[in-house]
C-alpha cells in the first residue's frame, strides 16, 4: 500500500481549521506553513508502518481523529503537541516494542473507550 499523500495534506488542513477558532477564519498564508509542519512531522511514521507490513494510511486517519477531537485553539503554532499526540495514535494502531502484561489493565481502558466512542456513533 501507498501513503495518499494528498488525503494527508486535507487531513492536515482539517487540523489546521480545527485549530482556529470559529470566529477567526484561517489565514491562508498561515495555514499553509501550518499544514506543511503538520505533514512534515506526520510522514516521519510512512516508513516505520510499510516496515510494519502496515496500512500507512493510519496516518491520515489519526490524523483526521487529532483534527476532530484534539485540535483546538491552544494548540496554534504547537506542532510538537501534534507530533506528540500522533506518536501516541500511532503506537496504539501499530505497536513498536513489546509491553509487559502490567498494560492489560490499560489496554482493557483503552477497548472500553473504545466501544463507548463506537455508541456514539452519529
Amino acid at each position: 500500500m501507498t501513503l495518499d499523500n494528498d488525503a494527508l495534506l486535507a487531513a492536515c488542513f482539517e487540523v489546521a481549521r480545527s485549530i482556529r477558532a470559529k470566529d477567526n477564519p484561517v489565514d491562508e498564508m498561515l495555514a499553509k506553513a501550518a499544514i506543511e509542519l503538520y505533514f512534515d512531522a506526520a510522514i516521519q511514521h510512512e516508513e516505520f508502518l510499510i516496515g510494519q507490513g502496515r496500512d500507512p494510511n493510519i496516518i491520515v486517519r489519526a490524523v483526521r481523529y487529532i483534527a476532530h477531537k484534539h485540535a483546538i485553539p491552544p494548540m496554534e503554532g504547537d506542532v510538537e503537541a501534534f507530533a506528540s499526540m500522533l506518536d501516541v495514535l500511532i503506537e496504539l494502531a501499530c505497536p513498536n516494542t513489546g509491553v509487559d502484561q502490567d498494560q492489560e489493565h490499560f489496554f482493557k481502558d483503552i477497548e472500553e473507550g473504545i466501544q463507548e466512542a463506537r455508541r456514539d456513533y452519529a
